[in-house]
């Protein structure tokens, strides 16, 4: 549950940017590729998550600094839970 909550996170601007231009992008493949990687319980999982969310703010320019910083911040989150969940507050 937890990877395709964090799936979604990482998919949702490409998700909200669909629904801007009226097109649908499939998420079901990537979700399945992110749900068949093992981890070794929810912290590895969340790492991993937060590090790809790093990756994309530092190389979109929203972020600068250091990946490793940002994966160490605890101040740090996605747009997601930044918003207050799917659908906002």
């Amino acid at each position: 549950m937890l990877r395709s909550f964090a799936a979604l996170a990482l998919l949702a601007p490409l998700v909200a940017l669909a629904d801007e231009r009226g097109c649908e992008i499939p998420a079901s493949d990537c979700i399945a590729r992110e749900n068949a990687v093992p981890f070794r319980g929810a912290c590895a999982a969340k790492r991993h998550y937060k590090k790809a969310m790093c990756e994309l703010s530092i190389s979109r320019g929203t972020l600068r600094g250091e990946l490793e910083r940002c994966v160490a911040d605890p101040e740090y989150v996605g747009a997601t839970v930044r918003n207050g969940g799917v659908g906002g507050r």
